[in-house]
């Protein structure tokens, strides 16, 4: 739930309407494939666990395979869950772009508050932190107009 691999997104022309580049980078880093190979690894062990056995007839996938099998199965199984978070990350870093008021760095009147200010993915559903950006960003924005 807390991926070490970064992708990017990239601009491919200086029209908006162009499409952009985007470069997910599943499971690049090593830390992040072991601990995919560990999660079937434990599926697969519930699954054929003596409770269950009553209810299972076989493994379907990735079906009885060896570690190579496997990993070529996790590399190709690989999907998003489609909650992009931690591209316009809030700190103080290099790779940060908003500031602690969502203010994006080097642009004046413009701030970001959706889920893509999360510094690190949330290992829950991100709906709820989204909202609690959303809430914070009005509690800045009346502060700062004195509303």
């Amino acid at each position: 739930m807390r991926p070490k691999s970064r992708g990017r997104i990239s601009l491919t022309g200086a029209n908006p309407n162009d499409p952009l580049k985007i470069h997910a980078n599943f499971l690049e880093h090593p830390d992040d494939f072991r601990a995919m190979v560990q999660c079937v690894e434990l599926c697969r062990a519930i699954g054929n666990s003596s409770a269950l056995a009553p209810f299972v007839k076989r493994e379907v996938l990735p079906g009885n395979v060896k570690r190579s099998a496997l990993e070529n199965f996790i590399r190709n199984a690989a999907v998003t869950y489609w909650h992009q978070v931690c591209t316009a990350k809030m700190g103080r870093d290099e790779m940060s772009v908003v500031d602690a008021n969502l203010k994006v760095y080097g642009i004046e009147h413009l701030r970001i508050a959706d889920g893509s200010i999360m510094p690190r993915v949330t290992t829950g559903n991100t709906m709820a932190p989204c909202v609690m950006i959303g809430e914070r960003a009005g509690e800045i924005i009346k502060a700062a107009h004195k509303l």
